[in-house]
């Protein structure tokens, strides 16, 4: 499977955070030809990389005081031999931190 993250903010400081943080996990981060969008390819299809990135999008917002609501995750994937790929568009709604249970 072919796993694609794109970010898409007006913050430069939460880009930077979100491909510093992608990059430390193997990803490849490049920026887009758009201005204020980040490319992110995971190196396998690993759906836990990817809730992680998400969840970091989020943190990233949070401590640049962006407004949740304003980046845009972009994901696209597609599987292996597939003609079709397909591409979702989210943004986060709500996030917190609690403690763990257990």
């Amino acid at each position: 499977m072919i796993l694609q993250l794109n970010v898409l903010s007006q913050s430069d400081p939460l880009l930077r955070l979100v491909g510093d943080f992608a990059r430390g996990l193997g990803c490849a981060v490049h920026a887009n030809e758009e201005p204020n969008e980040l490319r992110i390819e995971s190196p396998t299809a690993d759906d836990e990389l990817m809730l992680e990135l998400l969840g970091f999008v989020a943190l990233s917002a949070t401590r640049t005081g962006v407004d949740l609501a304003e980046p845009l995750c972009r994901v696209t994937y597609r599987r292996g031999g597939a003609v079709a790929q397909t591409t979702l568009d989210l943004r986060i709604a709500d996030f917190r931190l609690d403690r763990a249970l257990g």
